[in-house]
């Protein structure tokens, strides 16, 4: 059953009581609503010259009738009408149901599920409230006291389904995609790799063929990492507004490098210098990084770290260089 709507249908029949009205004779320079379709639905208007109702009806080829489906209004306080002798039914557009812009250019969108209460507004072919950006097509405004949101889903549990907003170019040959597997999705069978991307369920931004991925701030604003944020948790990296590295809300200063920690560790930065066993150095005049030729005291790399050193390097007596499980240390 589909909603369908034509013009200049009308038709003259009779009443059975409140239920439906059995059509007859077509008004000349009108068609029937024979067009709409057995089992279909359209708008309807109908009047007997002194009272009228405006509904939504079914149309069966038995009869021929239109089932009054739903009243949606009516010269009986929005309820179904009791006619009497001929009545006259056409195909209508109700106010109710009317797509229109109000004098700002808006069009009100109601709220999908309780069919009442205007909770923002669409507007076609200008720019949103309070914004001079030129070329918007469509914009969404809400007014919601909580959240607005526009969905997209697809409902097929195809091995190869996903529901995405793709953005392309000025050639339309390089795009990218924002969106979510389905919950059966298989790498395999769509014919993808086998990565993070290629997940059920994962939620994805993807650069596509040609695209570079890009993360950025306008203006003096960070970018931030986290995991399980309805717990409280920190971010696990954070770019900060002078677009300096921070792990677990730690930030090192210029010049320092990351030495310990991890996901359960604050991390500890640490000063380089070109005598010290504690980490690297960097020239600013040319494309070196230096570190001593001497461990001069103990060091530790931590777990789940992997070290370098750029040898020949020697182990002062008495110093010891432990390497924690699951890391490893290499001299070239």
């Amino acid at each position: 059953m589909a909603l369908v709507v034509y013009d200049r249908i009308q038709q003259t029949g009779t009443a059975n009581t409140t239920v439906s009205f059995t059509l007859s004779a077509t008004t000349t320079g009108y068609q029937s609503f024979a067009v709409v379709g057995n089992g279909n639905t359209t708008y309807y208007s109908a009047n007997d010259g002194t009272n009228w109702e405006v509904g939504l009806g079914t149309y069966s080829t038995t009869g021929p009738t239109l089932t009054r489906t739903t009243i949606l209004s009516s010269s009986n306080s929005g309820s179904a009408v009791t006619f009497t002798g001929t009545v006259t039914v056409f195909c209508d557009y109700p106010a109710g149901k009317a797509v229109i812009q109000d004098s700002n250019g808006n069009v009100a969108v109601t709220y999908n599920t309780s069919g009442s209460g205007s909770i923002g507004s669409l507007n076609v072919g200008g720019s949103l409230n309070s914004v001079s950006d030129t070329g918007i097509i469509a914009s969404f405004v809400g007014t919601s006291s909580t959240y607005v949101f526009t969905a997209l889903q697809n409902k097929t549990t195809s091995a190869t389904s996903y529901s995405s907003y793709a953005l392309y170019n000025d050639l339309g040959t390089v795009y990218g995609e924002i969106g979510m597997n389905s919950s059966t999705y298989l790498y395999s069978t769509a014919g993808f790799p086998n990565n993070a991307l290629s997940t059920a369920n994962a939620f994805f931004l993807e650069a596509g063929s040609g695209a570079e991925l890009v993360l950025g701030t306008y203006g003096s604003n960070g970018i931030h990492f986290l995991t399980n944020g309805n717990s409280g948790t920190v971010e696990a990296m954070t770019i900060n507004s002078s677009n300096a590295v921070g792990f677990n809300s730690s930030y090192g200063t210029s010049g320092q490098v990351l030495t310990s920690g991890g996901s359960s560790a604050s991390p500890t930065w640490t000063t380089p210098s070109t005598t010290s066993s504690s980490g690297w150095t960097a020239n600013s005049t040319a494309p070196f990084f230096l570190n001593a030729t001497t461990v001069s005291s103990n060091f530790t790399v931590p777990s789940n770290y992997n070290a370098m050193t750029a040898g020949k390097v020697t182990i002062n007596t008495g110093v010891t260089v432990t390497v924690s499980t699951g890391s490893r240390w290499v001299v070239v």
